[in-house]
């Protein structure tokens, strides 16, 4: 098997093949990357991110034991203002999981680390062309836990320090419908689902320690298990062509079936798809208006009879 080139006086950043490649964005990747070895995630370099880091972009979690206890997940507002250093030691000591967003598109140390992995990404995937792109730091305690959720945006991580256990369900039926998609986008609900312990069996397990890259499909539904030691996880979302569309298409049949109308598919191709693009873009644009004025019209929906079944 041979590894992809890198680019050009770029950092050898993944070791790659022509079967992850074949694979990537379509089914479960998994491959090494060196991005641990840069002096960047120790804890001294992890509180001083968290100090120059905006809060208003920080979520802090705590959680209960099992899986199936959705309910356990709250917020921890009064650690989110912490001194780093202070927000570190709460991590290894106690139950929380710690989210850093946009710190690796934002902050001043890591945004040369961020840049170098999506230009390496797209050198190594030719054709695959984000439209947007952010990266977060996920730093866990020992032991913690995320449910079983599905994200809206693609989604890969680089594991730089501790370890976790990835399980990776199929998206689709029994274990994500479009109807629980739909609800997502629309803002109707949160992106956890139900988590049945008999789902394993059909779960592709990714074992991620220090070096570890990992990515899936876009909807995937997947629940995370850290291991023993404190652990920080770099996490990028991205926005391609093809998720834009998925996500408009699914939107869009959300708000048809809340208007009366019965959608039959979620197909990303053909006119149908087209129109719930549009139909999609204008329900964003009038809650965008509305949010400046009030006596906004809702979106045109007159189409959408003749997309019930497109």
């Amino acid at each position: 098997m041979v590894t992809a080139t890198r680019t050009r006086g770029a950092p050898p950043l993944l070791n790659w093949s022509e079967d992850h490649r074949i694979e990537f964005a379509r089914g479960v990747v998994s491959a090494r990357h060196q991005l641990a070895r840069l002096p960047l995630f120790d804890d001294a370099a992890l509180a001083a991110m968290l100090d120059r880091h905006d809060r208003a972009n920080l979520d802090v979690c705590t959680m209960g034991r099992d899986p199936a206890e959705r309910s356990s997940w709250r917020d921890v507002p009064v650690c989110r203002h912490l001194p780093g250093h202070h927000l570190v030691e709460a991590i290894r000591q106690t139950r929380l999981w710690v989210h850093a967003r946009h710190a690796l598109d934002t902050d001043s140390e890591l945004k040369p680390v961020f840049a170098a992995m999506m230009e390496q990404l797209r050198h190594l995937n030719p054709g695959w062309a984000p439209l947007r792109a952010y990266g977060g730091v996920v730093i866990a305690s020992p032991g913690a836990q995320v449910f079983l959720h599905s994200d809206i945006s693609e989604t890969m991580m680089f594991q730089v320090r501790g370890s976790q256990q990835v399980f990776v369900y199929p998206p689709r039926d029994p274990w994500v419908s479009d109807r629980a998609l739909e609800g997502v986008l629309l803002g109707e609900s949160g992106e956890d689902l139900p988590y049945d312990p008999s789902w394993d069996a059909e779960a592709a397990g990714i074992s991620m320690e220090r070096g570890s890259f990992a990515a899936w499909p876009l909807h995937a539904p997947h629940r995370i298990s850290f291991g023993s030691e404190l652990s920080v996880t770099l996490v990028l979302e991205v926005v391609t062509q093809e998720s834009l569309l998925k996500n408009a298409v699914l939107h869009a049949n959300g708000l048809m079936r809340r208007a009366g109308f019965n959608p039959k598919n979620a197909n990303t191709s053909g006119f149908g798809a087209a129109v719930k693009l549009a139909i999609s873009r204008a329900a964003k644009s009038t809650s965008a208006i509305r949010n400046r004025r009030t006596g906004s019209e809702a979106p045109d929906m007159s189409l959408a009879s003749t997309l019930e079944h497109a």
